[in-house]
């Protein structure tokens, strides 16, 4: 709030060299890493006016993605990485490395590892950061993915869009994005035990912008997201962020309590011109009632 309206909020300079830090989260991806670790050193590390360095964050993998990381990390000083005790889930890991990133920052990437996402969309990430973006997603315009996944994505997003995110937000459902150290600072907030990154990011608010790029096929590995981990996700923002279910529910209970006094009507009728079982309207008055 601006108390003196001659007063006005200046944004900070964002053409000079940006200090970037791109977390990684890795889950059995030990057959990605060196084609993960050239590709960014090409693109990112060396990339004129970016100051970047790497944070991956180990989610309990149980192939040699750890040992191969203690490698990367020991041949580059700007790589650097976390390792949680156990499997925990992307999201999990991506809020502790978040929060293990520093302050030393301009902005922060969200780079997965299995290469499906290019590296050389984060350099148009910091493009429209440079022109005020606070928040950039990247947005799919084509896919290789399965069709059953494209059509569970999109029908998610659509879903999202219109009942759970802010008006006017340009969320996409994945996790591919750069945000302004002032938006990683109110996510730092943000301690849900059931997280979303996508959704917590487009919480914020923030003005927003988007970089369409072409999502890659998988060259090794499996993806670990499945159809279930698909509607656990659907599930966890709907219950979270949006009051649809909660109206939902009550909606569904006042049309069975109005349905309800219909059948009162009946069994008053039925106990007062009718020979009943004693007590079995009282009972049944109750529970009709009280079931909606």
């Amino acid at each position: 709030m601006i108390s003196n309206p001659t007063e006005i909020e200046t944004m900070p300079a964002r053409q000079g060299t940006i200090r970037l830090t791109v977390v990684t989260p890795v889950f059995n991806e030990a057959d990605n890493l060196d084609r993960y670790a050239a590709e960014v050193t090409a693109v990112l590390l060396n990339a004129p006016g970016i100051n970047a360095r790497v944070l991956f964050v180990d989610d309990g993998s149980t192939d040699g993605s750890w040992p191969k990381l203690c490698s990367l990390i020991a041949a580059e000083p700007r790589f650097s990485a976390i390792r949680l005790s156990r499997n925990y889930g992307a999201h999990y890991a991506l809020a502790a490395a978040l929060d293990a990133s520093g302050d030393a920052l301009d902005a922060v990437a969200i780079l997965a590892c299995d290469m499906q996402d290019p590296p050389a969309t984060v350099l148009d990430f910091v493009a429209a950061w440079r022109e005020g973006a606070d928040i950039v997603w990247g947005k799919r315009r084509t896919r290789s993915d399965a069709g059953w996944r494209a059509k569970a994505a999109g029908l998610l997003e659509a879903t999202l869009r219109r009942h759970v995110m802010p008006r006017h937000s340009r969320f996409t459902t994945g996790s591919f994005l750069l945000m302004d150290a002032r938006v990683l600072a109110c996510l730092r907030q943000f301690r849900e035990h059931s997280r979303v990154t996508f959704a917590l990011v487009a919480w914020t608010g923030f003005d927003q912008s988007v970089v369409l790029y072409d999502r890659q096929a998988r060259r090794a590995g499996a993806s670990g997201w499945r159809f279930a981990q698909l509607l656990n996700t659907a599930y966890d923002v709907l219950i979270g962020f949006s009051p649809m279910p909660a109206r939902l529910i009550t909606a569904i209970g006042l049309g069975l309590s109005g349905l309800s006094l219909v059948a009162i009507v009946y069994l008053l009728a039925a106990w007062a011109f009718a020979r009943v079982q004693p007590g079995w309207t009282g009972l049944m008055v109750t529970l009709t009632f009280c079931f909606g």
